[in-house]
């Protein structure tokens, strides 16, 4: 994971090429872009951002015309003639624009989950170019050592704690209508859970789901052997972020509460060369087949829900 002068490389999990990103299609201008996305292209070296398309113009114009960037009026044109795409757009949106994405052959920088059905999240699989998804835990200084040390295995069994109150008064994030479904807390907190829980325990075997108040608590079984439960929610009063393994004898080994901020760990993700394959955590992050079993549980857990 290092830096160059001549342009920030990315390189996929499935053998793609590492390039040099020189310029940068923004697609969405939401507060996830404003807070993380953009600070981190405009501080990465040799990154541009050069094209910028939102819903919203106005939004775009906000983001665009402090780096020079061209506000564009179409998603197509944002992912046009540029060397990475990076996407901020509702899941949905995401998934809708993957197949043309994946088309212009440019690096995507893709946020989870990738897509809401395992077909849209299989159409990444053959990617010639390279790809990463912002697990933000995953290339969080503090948490991924661990993550890593921890995939080792020997664990029992694990518990996630991941709410927050997002959808209870003013958060920015909060006001996604997506965030604000039912299932809002699944798509959105689920993600950031199942990777910490498919890097560590491996893949979900199987998932039970179901709804407790504002909470969706998810029991799921592993590769390894290995079960978790899982509570999420986006309407908390009081948030809490938690994961603890448990090894055979009962002791828990908690995870680092330290983390680093949304725009620095997309800068990670950015100025990641190649991807360690010595780390779980960042193969994760750059194979695309990871999403689309996080894309796999949560589907089946969300028809649970759903029936």
């Amino acid at each position: 994971m290092s830096e160059r002068s001549e342009g920030t490389r990315v390189q996929s999990g499935g053998g793609g090429e590492g390039r040099a990103v020189r310029s940068v299609g923004l697609v969405g201008a939401g507060p996830w872009a404003e807070q993380a996305v953009v600070p981190a292209l405009a501080a990465a070296p040799g990154a541009r951002l050069t094209k910028v398309w939102a819903r919203r113009p106005e939004a775009a114009r906000r983001l665009a015309e402090p780096l020079g960037a061209e506000v564009v009026g179409t998603a197509e044109e944002a992912m046009t003639g540029v060397d990475a795409i990076a996407f901020c757009v509702p899941p949905d949106v995401q998934a809708a624009l993957l197949p043309a994405a994946v088309a212009t052959g440019a690096a995507l920088l893709l946020e989870k989950p990738v897509a809401r059905t395992v077909a849209q999240a299989e159409l990444l699989h053959d990617a010639g170019s390279p790809v990463r998804v912002h697990y933000a835990r995953l290339v969080d200084r503090h948490l991924a050592p661990w993550l890593d040390a921890s995939a080792a295995g020997g664990w029992d069994g694990a518990e996630v704690v991941l709410t927050n109150g997002a959808t209870l008064g003013d958060d920015p994030f909060g006001r996604s209508p997506w965030r604000r479904e039912p299932l809002g807390a699944l798509w959105d907190l689920g993600p950031h859970a199942l990777a910490w829980l498919h890097v560590v325990l491996g893949p979900s075997a199987a998932v039970r789901a179901r709804q407790d108040g504002t909470d969706v608590v998810l029991e799921t079984a592993h590769g390894s052997g290995a079960t978790a439960r899982t509570v999420l929610s986006v309407a908390s009063r009081r948030p809490e972020e938690r994961l603890v393994l448990r090894a055979p004898d009962g002791t828990e080994h908690p995870a680092p509460v330290q983390r680093q901020s949304g725009a620095e760990t997309y800068a990670a993700l950015l100025a990641s060369e190649v991807v360690d394959e010595t780390s779980p955590s960042w193969r994760a992050v750059a194979d695309p087949r990871f999403s689309t079993a996080v894309v796999a549980t949560l589907v089946d857990a969300a028809g649970q829900l759903e029936g």
